[in-house]
């Protein structure tokens, strides 16, 4: 009687027949071929023209199915091999986590061997520079007190008797110990800044066989069962920035990046969107953001508001920058010594400069905008081209119906690219410019490449040009940096959310390096 009240207890179902993929539902249907269970919500995704019928109707079927099972014992040889490799999956977590742990802690100990060495090489730097200050303070000092005791000896009642150049030895040495002695007071001291972040490593995803830059986090394993059709959960999340695989239509160029994983630095939590980064120099770099001229110093931001209302900057040859302020009708120049002078005059006449850029051949291009006509208004784009003495060599224009706001300007061989802003949306499109006589004409434009009506989601917050003629462009909306070539037909993705990028706006490229800002923070991949 126990043995049967046993049995007819196994029998009895404990809980609702659950879907193993939605939790949510019920199994109400049958698939006779796959000899498999679902739920309505899984009929739209698995068994499409298989054999189905309600769950109920199948139960003939299902009992037989157990009993073949049962007879032929299969089930047991089944779960006995399923046993043993849960068991195997144990053995092999226990020791890759054992080695994972040794690698840490040896990675762990490796770095604070560097970082006793840095302190080490920094404290010597330190004590051999302001022995130096110590050395020449003491030969002052000893100056010093000699030229006290020359003094002491001499009696103003007794001047005649002493020889005239002891007199004006005396008197230069004095002169002479009171400007070194202002130096040394003068003399800067050195400052410690951190030129690096140290990071201990990640734990990455080696599942391809490789060592790939984005890191992982360690969750519980879930249940995963087996069915005839692989698909998602319909109910999750079923699109990720950093899971996303580029369709084999646009060719994915990760390989361009090198292994050195990137350089990153933050910016000051005002500043959301960087519109320009000129880099001049592997750790150094202008910027413009919230309107104002900046400046990175050993990958850090200076404090220092170099110039304000700034619309656009380039860099020249000799350090200086030009700055260009829609508010204002000069170039203004940013001389080394911090000191804002005036460039040129390039407004008047009712036109707006926007932006401008300069060529390898030190030959500026600004774009300028004026209007006119009522009710309806006809736009003018004017280009002003001009020397780094500020003398204008030649200008061109073309008019327009409706007003699209340039954002920058690049020199494409002899085209002129430039990105607008065309108000809609916050969409961008790109149009490559030629210039003929005194007339420029539009022969190219590009509004984006992800996806149907891709103008319709194209919003790009930078634009350069490489050494080889191509266009890089940062595509804000779809959190990569791609190359279209010099007539605007896409080549390659460079770099996307798999490298860390979320909202890449301004874009710079210095030999190998190119410098991303993403809102407050700073990417340097190297390309080579």
């Amino acid at each position: 009687m126990l043995e049967c009240e046993i049995k007819a207890a196994i029998g009895k179902a404990l809980k609702p027949l659950r879907c193993r993929y939605h939790e949510t539902e019920e199994y109400t249907i049958f698939c006779k071929g796959c000899k498999d269970f679902m739920c309505f919500k899984c009929l739209g995704q698995l068994h499409q023209k298989h054999d189905l019928c309600q769950l109920q109707d199948a139960e003939e079927d299902i009992r037989k199915e157990m009993e073949v099972l049962l007879l032929n014992g299969k089930y047991s040889e089944q779960l006995t091999a399923l046993g043993d490799k849960l068991s195997d999956i144990q053995k092999k977590l226990l020791q890759d986590k054992e080695r994972l742990n040794c690698e840490i802690k040896t990675s762990v100990v490796n770095m604070k061997a560097k970082l006793d060495s840095t302190e080490e090489r920094l404290l010597s730097e330190l004590h051999n520079t302001f022995e130096s200050y110590h050395i020449t303070l003491r030969k002052q000092e000893t100056n010093v007190k000699d030229l006290q005791s020359d003094i002491t000896n001499l009696e103003v009642n007794k001047l005649n008797e002493f020889e005239f150049s002891h007199i004006i030895n005396i008197l230069s040495e004095i002169n002479l110990c009171s400007v070194k002695c202002d130096k040394i007071a003068n003399r800067p001291i050195p400052a410690f800044k951190p030129t690096m972040e140290f990071s201990f490593g990640n734990l990455i995803d080696n599942s391809s066989g490789k060592c790939d830059t984005d890191a992982i986090s360690l969750s519980a394993c879930s249940d995963i069962s087996t069915q005839t059709d692989v698909f998602e959960d319909s109910e999750t999340k079923w699109f990720d920035a950093d899971d996303f695989e580029e369709d084999n239509l646009i060719e994915s160029s990760s390989d361009e990046v090198t292994d050195k994983y990137p350089i990153t630095f933050q910016l000051k939590q005002d500043v959301t969107l960087v519109r320009k980064i000129i880099p001049i120099s592997e750790q150094d770099a202008w910027i413009l953001a919230n309107r104002q001229l900046l400046k990175i110093v050993n990958h850090s931001l200076d404090d220092i508001v170099y110039a304000d209302n700034v619309s656009d900057f380039v860099v020249l040859k000799d350090s200086c920058v030009l700055i260009l302020s829609e508010k204002k009708s000069f170039i203004m120049k940013l001389l080394t010594d911090r000191r804002l002078v005036r460039f040129a005059n390039i407004g008047g006449s009712g036109r707006t400069p926007h932006c401008f850029c300069i060529s390898e051949d030190d030959l500026l291009v600004i774009y300028l905008e004026s209007y006119f006509g009522s009710p309806r208004y006809e736009f003018i784009n004017h280009f002003v081209w001009m020397n780094t003495d500020g003398i204008v060599t030649d200008q061109a224009s073309f008019s327009k119906g409706t007003f699209q706001k340039p954002c920058s300007i690049q020199i494409l061989e002899s085209y002129l690219c430039v990105l607008y802003y065309t108000g809609t949306s916050n969409l961008n499109r790109i149009v490559l410019l030629e210039k003929k006589s005194d007339k420029c004409n539009s022969i190219q434009s590009f509004s984006g490449i992800f996806g149907f009506d891709a103008s319709s989601h194209f919003q790009s917050q930078g634009m350069c040009v490489d050494k080889a003629g191509n266009v890089i462009i940062s595509d804000y909306r779809h959190h990569s940096v791609y190359m279209v070539d010099k007539d605007l037909k896409y080549k390659k993705t460079l770099l996307d959310a798999k490298n860390g990028l979320d909202k890449p706006a301004a874009i710079g490229i210095l030999n190998d390096n190119m410098w991303i800002a993403d809102g407050n923070q700073i990417f340097i991949f190297n390309l080579a």
